[in-house]
C-alpha cells in the first residue's frame, strides 16, 4: 500500500563537492516527473512488485531552480506591454 497523504515526502540534498542535488520521493506526482529528468533508483516497490512506492535519483546543479516569482502591478504590466510594443514597432519599419 502507498504511503499515505501525510507520510509521503520529497526531500531535495544539495552537494557542494559534487554539485549535484540528490533526491528522494515517496509523492507519486514527483516521482513521475523526477523519472522524466533522471535515472532513478527504485527503493521500495508496491505489494504488486512493480509499482514504485518510493524512490532516490541525482540531479545536476541545472536541473533544479529557485527563482522568485516576478510579480508585476497592472501599472507595471501595462507599461512593459507598451515598450514590447514600441520595440516592435521600430523593429517593424
Amino acid at each position: 500500500m502507498a504511503y499515505s497523504r501525510e507520510e509521503q515526502e520529497t526531500t531535495l540534498v544539495f552537494e557542494a563537492a559534487t554539485n549535484a542535488w540528490k533526491v528522494y520521493s515517496t509523492v507519486p506526482k514527483h516521482m513521475r516527473k523526477l523519472a522524466e529528468l533522471t535515472e532513478l533508483n527504485v527503493l521500495e516497490t508496491e505489494a504488486d512488485g512493480t509499482t514504485p512506492k518510493a524512490v532516490s535519483g541525482v540531479l545536476s546543479d541545472k536541473q533544479v531552480s529557485m527563482k522568485k516569482a516576478r510579480v508585476m502591478t497592472e501599472e507595471q504590466r501595462q507599461a512593459a506591454a507598451d515598450r514590447l510594443r514600441k520595440l516592435r514597432e521600430e523593429s517593424a519599419k
